[in-house]
């Protein structure tokens, strides 16, 4: 034990950077002298569970931290695991249930509010006393001056109405107070929200928006994923819109393409987006309808056109409740969406964003030129091919024409394609000869895997094995045994690349 108190510090830390959670629970317990250097690592990162049987331990930690304020200072990476409350659409939208606490402990949290000193102490305090998990977290988070990554699940996001207003009074205000963290380092925030319950317009027209979009004013930030409501009005939090000179990856739900704009005119640096274009006719108002407005997404888009080199979309339509029918969707403006993303690499979008439900909606349109000169990776998915409009089941030889046709000319509209993937829901293919008719490229190789089956693998594509030569085009084409009974699932991988490529870059999703 001397020998081990006589360590020099900095081998102290690299012996501890190695011990487990448990370890370092001993090592605290061991001694005075080895405390201090393990509690760095016992404090640096926070995982918690909250569940029906199960209640984090944050009450008796805050306590902690009321005692000694440096250990806040040891966090810098938090998850805030839990999604057991949520029941989807049907959810009631009751409370979330309280967690027990002691008057003792209460008491002694009262005195780090009120030393934080905001014009919403008392009802912050009275929602302590009452056992809310949203009280309890914002004096959590509120304390942690070093923290770099914080994930909150969907059981910590039923209320937000505290956390929001400590976040403005840190993020959006001026302020000194030194008691609440300017969250300087905070780097990475994932909010995970579940959908919301039918009919919650009836029973209050509170938005999450004043809470989540403080976010975007964090002074480092560089990823951000969260679910955003569609206000009736889109106004930043601050003074001014927030300078997101940092932002890198943005994940958002929910907000329509009517807002979208708003939040992208900020991202100027972006790189990496996933947005989820989302319609049910209970939240229906001025920004959530029916109509893909494809004009204000690509004026949304053109704000990081200059940087945006991932891009992923994904769609859909809810009936209310028990319908069987999803609702009806049109499209409004032209097919040209992604056609001026200068440095887009990758795209994952739905089929009929660039192309409509049908050959009809868009026999104006080509693929060629819906799709931009840089592109390198394309994947189609079949997102909201359940609402009636959709037609490519039927019509799939006109998808594949629509496909070979762009395929044929590609090194003058894509030069920099590497690979191309699409799934679509097919009734039939009357001419399977179009499978044959992809052009043929010089110094490339490429593969064509098509499977038809009466429902989807989940093992999902089917990957032929590395080729051993180039100069090659093979097709496979893999029908399944069983009896047509439902829809066929057509799955196409397509894969193009150079021979100095190597093989373990071909599949990037």
């Amino acid at each position: 034990m001397a020998s081990l108190l006589s360590t020099p510090t900095e081998i102290l830390r690299m012996i501890f950077a190695s011990l487990s959670h448990g370890d370092l629970v001993a090592v605290c317990l061991t001694h005075r002298g080895l405390r201090s250097p393990a509690e760095l690592f016992l404090y640096a990162h926070i995982q918690w569970t909250w569940s029906d049987s199960q209640h984090p331990p944050i009450a008796q930690f805050l306590r902690s931290i009321a005692q000694r304020p440096e250990l806040a200072t040891y966090v810098h990476d938090v998850v805030l695991n839990g999604d057991s409350f949520n029941k989807g659409v049907n959810d009631p939208g009751n409370e979330s249930p309280k967690i027990p606490v002691t008057e003792l402990v209460v008491n002694e949290l009262v005195e780090l509010v009120a030393r934080i000193n905001v014009p919403y102490a008392e009802e912050w305090i009275q929602k302590l006393r009452a056992g809310s998990m949203d009280a309890f977290t914002t004096l959590f988070i509120s304390q942690l001056h070093n923290l770099k990554r914080l994930f909150l699940d969907k059981n910590y996001n039923r209320e937000t109405r505290l956390r929001g207003m400590m976040l403005r009074s840190a993020l959006c205000e001026e302020s000194t107070n030194s008691y609440l963290s300017s969250f300087a380092y905070l780097e990475d925030v994932s909010v995970e929200s579940a959908c919301l319950h039918y009919n919650i317009r009836q029973k209050t027209d509170t938005r999450n928006t004043q809470d989540i979009l403080p976010l975007f004013y964090l002074p480092s930030v560089k990823r951000i994923r969260a679910l955003v409501d569609n206000p009736a009005t889109f106004a930043w939090t601050g003074k001014n819109p927030p300078n997101l000179r940092r932002l890198r990856t943005l994940d958002l739900t929910m907000l329509r393409e009517k807002h979208l704009g708003q939040v992208l005119s900020v991202t100027t640096r972006l790189q990496k987006l996933q947005w989820d274009w989302y319609y049910r006719e209970d939240l229906e108002d001025d920004s959530v309808t029916g109509i893909i407005d494809l004009d204000q997404i690509a004026t949304g888009l053109s704000y990081v056109k200059e940087t945006l080199t991932d891009l992923t979309i994904t769609a859909g339509s809810e009936g209310y409740r028990g319908d069987l029918e999803v609702p009806e969707v049109q499209f409004s403006g032209l097919f040209k969406v992604f056609s001026e993303l200068d440095t887009l690499k990758r795209l994952k979008v739905p089929i009929p964003f660039l192309l409509g439900f049908s050959p009809s909606a868009s026999k104006a349109n080509h693929l060629a030129v819906a799709l931009p000169t840089s592109l390198e990776w394309l994947t189609l998915t079949d997102c909201l091919c359940y609402n009636e409009q959709w037609m490519w089941q039927w019509e799939t030889d006109y998808l594949l024409e629509a496909i070979r046709s762009w395929l044929q000319d590609w090194k003058r509209h894509t030069p920099n394609l590497q690979g191309f993937c699409g799934q679509v829901i097919c009734r039939e293919i009357s001419n399977y000869d179009t499978l044959f008719l992809l052009p043929k490229f010089s110094n490339v190789t490429t593969q064509l895997n098509l499977v038809v089956a009466n429902r989807p693998s989940s093992k999902g594509f089917q990957r032929v094995g590395a080729q051993q030569r180039f100069d090659i085009h093979e097709y496979h084409l893999h029908l399944c045994d069983e009896p047509i009974a439902t829809p066929n699932i057509l799955c196409i991988r397509l894969l193009v690349f150079e021979k100095a490529k190597a093989m373990s870059k071909l599949v990037p999703y």
